[in-house]
């Protein structure tokens, strides 16, 4: 394990331990089963005690230079960075039997068919620096998509991952969220912010529609600059309606930063009372430094289009995240969320 955190690649973990790749493996699969076992006790005792619920989420494609559709969705807490849950739109153990148009009412309706094509004629372009020009440029990207839920729509180039089946990632994040409010207390306060995609939103409404109506949930897209200091004032908030959905953006500045709220569903819509409370930035920084860490792993030619192997190591990472890594104040997530007392080392992780 502490190889593969300092970034040797397999053929050089097992030259150097004396094994063979299928050993390897094993040991990584192990490895993940203990680390699922050690934090659904740290999972358990957060839900349980929490008062209310503030949640992040993001979504980023797992391998960034692969083209093979595989999106990686996670949620966690908002402010400490304790990751909750992820998951992704892959299945190893599943056949890939899947009809090209999409049918609802099909046992395998959730597949995407090997004959799909990409739907882009091009890559998108850098975005803006500018933030309302980010936000404008990401309207005109989704509505783009032949499914504006889909983000397969946005790639230029696909190739199906050689193994186990892709599922439609509008059916990954519903699923997500259902397993997410699952996990949370139904008298208890949500609030869950997500940055500006309908794949989020859509099964975030569609999901939350029992907590919307008994007005316990908050619902949002947050969009900000990385400058942006959350304990710090800021300026006058201006109102602006976007794109198709003519959706409500508040957005304001401060200093060289610039920061936007959209609020979706809820009863608490005054964005002045969200601009230094909405994040996303820990989930975003917790996928950044995993594509980080083992960008030389989940890059590898041959791995490019074999999904699975990644998939036991974000289990190993989200435990290390969670109970291992330490901020610069030298707090884990786990202790910011006062679930436990002080950091794990690998050791004690895996014990």
């Amino acid at each position: 394990m502490g190889l593969l955190f300092t970034g040797y690649s397999v053929r050089e973990i097992c030259r150097k331990l004396s094994i063979n790749p299928k050993t390897f493996y094993d040991h990584v699969d192990h490895i993940a089963s203990r680390c699922r076992r050690k934090l659904a006790t740290i999972d358990a005792r957060w839900v349980n005690h929490a008062e209310h619920y503030e949640l992040a989420s993001n979504y980023v494609a797992l391998q960034p230079h692969s083209n093979n559709g595989v999106y990686w969705i996670a949620s966690g807490e908002a402010h400490s960075g304790y990751i909750l849950c992820q998951h992704v739109n892959y299945s190893s153990n599943d056949d890939a039997v899947a009809t090209l148009d999409h049918n609802p009412y099909d046992e395998v309706s959730r597949f995407v068919s090997q004959e799909y094509t990409a739907e882009a004629s091009e890559a998108p372009g850098e975005p803006s620096k500018k933030l309302r020009e980010r936000i404008d440029q990401k309207y005109q990207t989704i509505l783009a998509r032949g499914n504006v839920e889909d983000p397969l729509g946005n790639l230029s180039i696909f190739h199906y991952p050689s193994k186990g089946a892709l599922i439609r990632p509008p059916y990954t994040s519903y699923a997500h969220y259902l397993h997410v409010l699952d996990m949370c207390c139904p008298e208890k306060r949500v609030s869950i912010y997500m940055p500006q995609d309908p794949l989020l939103r859509s099964a975030a409404l569609s999901v939350c529609l029992s907590r919307i109506q008994e007005k316990n949930v908050d619902l949002m897209y947050v969009e900000e600059d990385a400058s942006w200091d959350m304990a710090a004032p800021f300026g006058k908030v201006d109102i602006a309606y976007m794109s198709w959905w003519r959706d409500r953006w508040a957005i304001s500045h401060q200093y060289e930063a610039n920061k936007g709220i959209c609020y979706l569903a809820g009863d608490n819509n005054e964005p002045e009372s969200w601009f230094n409370v909405a994040t996303t930035r820990h989930i975003q920084f917790y996928q950044n430094r995993f594509q980080l860490l083992f960008e030389s792993f989940i890059n590898e030619p041959r791995r490019k289009l074999r999904p699975a192997g990644i998939l036991p190591l974000l289990d190993i990472f989200r435990a290390w995240h969670n109970l291992c890594y330490q901020d610069k104040q030298g707090l884990t997530a786990a202790q910011r969320l006062k679930v436990t007392d002080a950091p794990l080392t690998i050791k004690q992780l895996l014990s």
